[in-house]
């Protein structure tokens, strides 16, 4: 049960991150603007560089949530004789896992610095939590444990600090037209 509200708990933020970002359709044109852009000389304009940024990460934190959440739907009834449910479970955690790596090496742009810190951090809680899930999986064990627990609330938590920092950085700086 604590993993199934850990889980809502993910998704919920997440989902309200998506709301944020979701005047996000595709219609800019990437890159750094052009001399003749307003947004040059208009520093609360999001520029073409963080808008690929956000999408990117958004996408990222997005899909580690719903992983998440069909993690704690495969875990609600496990079936550890079953090979499918066991490979469906170990593709889930290997997504949540590599997530992390694929972000943490991003160069973000200066102004979203703390939203990718705060992204960072939680793909972290959610690649510990991955690994510790895991290691109960291969001994048998489909129980959350207390440090299972433990790093899914950090993420939950991490995952809240990155949407108000997002939230925050959008409310001050308007999308392109």
């Amino acid at each position: 049960m604590k993993i199934v509200l850990g889980l809502a708990a993910v998704l919920v933020i997440l989902l309200g991150m998506v709301a944020a970002v979701g005047n996000l359709d595709g219609s800019i044109v990437f890159g750094e603007p052009s001399a003749e852009d307003p947004s040059v000389v208009d520093p609360t304009v999001v520029t073409g560089t963080e808008m690929g940024y956000l999408e990117f990460v958004v996408n990222a934190l997005q899909s580690v949530s719903s992983d998440i959440s069909i993690l704690g739907r495969l875990f609600s009834q496990p079936a550890l004789d079953d090979d499918m449910w066991r490979a469906s479970a170990i593709v889930l955690l290997d997504r949540i896992e590599a997530a992390h790596g694929a972000i943490a090496t991003i160069e973000p742009p200066a102004r979203l610095q703390p939203f990718h810190e705060m992204a960072v951090a939680a793909l972290d809680h959610s690649a510990v939590f991955a690994r510790t899930i895991r290691a109960g999986l291969s001994q048998g064990q489909t129980e959350l444990t207390e440090e299972a627990a433990v790093e899914l609330m950090a993420a939950a938590e991490s995952f809240g600090q990155a949407e108000n920092l997002l939230n925050e950085f959008l409310a001050t700086h308007q999308l392109p037209e």
